[in-house]
C-alpha cells in the first residue's frame, strides 16, 4: 500500500473516532430556553406585601451525570414587584410608600434527580443580583437598594415542558438601619429543550 494512502486512511479513522468521542462528550450537556410568569411577595420591616405578578426569562445547561442525576444551571432575567409601607417616608434615609419593580439576574444552580425523561425535581443555591440599582432613591437622594450579589436557595420540579420553581432570598437596602427584605417567589413556566 502507498504511503500517502496510508496517511489518508490513518487520518480518516482518527477523524472518525474524534467525532464519535466529541458526540458522546456532547451528549452529556443539555441547554434549553425558559420563560413564565411569577408571583413575589416580601417580608420586612420596610417591606411587607402579599404575592404580586412579575416574569422571568432565561435558559438552561444541563451536564448529565447520568440519566437519574445532573448539574442544572439556569441564567434568567426576573423582574419582581414588591411594596414598601409608608414608615420611612418623612426621614432622610427613608423613601415613600410604593410598589417597586426590581430587575435581577439569577443564576439558581441545581442538582437535578430525573425520575423519568419528563418529570424530575430539583434543589441548589440561587446566586442572584440586582440590575437597576439606581431606579428608585431615598429621600436624600442615594440609592435604596444595594446591587452586590446575593445567595438563597431554590427547589423546583419539571413535567415535560412545563417547570416550577421556589425561590427564597433576602434583598439588603440603604434605607435606615440597612433594613432587609426577605423576597419568596413562586414561578412557573414552559420550557424547551435545545439539544
Amino acid at each position: 500500500m502507498p504511503d500517502n494512502k496510508r496517511k489518508k486512511i490513518v487520518f480518516a479513522v482518527t477523524v472518525i473516532f474524534g467525532l464519535l468521542s466529541i458526540h458522546k462528550a456532547l451528549a452529556q450537556f443539555g441547554m434549553g430556553i425558559r420563560a413564565g410568569g411569577n408571583l413575589s411577595s416580601t417580608d420586612g420591616s420596610a417591606f411587607r406585601s402579599n404575592k404580586r405578578v412579575g416574569f422571568q426569562i432565561g435558559g438552561d445547561l444541563t451536564y448529565r451525570f447520568n440519566k437519574n442525576i445532573a448539574l442544572q444551571a439556569e441564567p434568567v432575567y426576573n423582574l419582581i414587584r414588591i411594596r414598601n409601607n409608608d414608615q420611612t417616608a418623612q426621614r432622610e434615609h427613608g423613601i415613600g410608600a410604593g410598589t417597586r419593580k426590581l430587575a435581577y439576574m439569577s443564576v439558581p444552580l441545581y442538582l437535578k434527580l430525573n425520575f423519568t425523561r419528563t418529570i424530575a425535581i430539583m434543589g441548589g443555591l440561587d446566586f442572584n443580583f440586582l440590575l437597576n440599582d439606581d431606579r428608585y432613591k431615598l429621600n436624600n437622594g442615594d440609592n435604596a437598594f444595594r446591587s452586590r450579589p446575593r445567595t438563597g436557595y431554590s427547589l423546583g420540579a419539571e413535567l415535560g415542558g412545563v417547570y416550577f420553581r421556589y425561590r427564597k432570598f433576602n434583598r439588603t437596602n440603604n434605607i435606615i438601619d440597612n433594613w432587609t427584605a426577605d423576597i419568596e417567589q413562586y414561578q412557573l413556566g414552559f420550557k424547551f429543550e435545545l439539544f
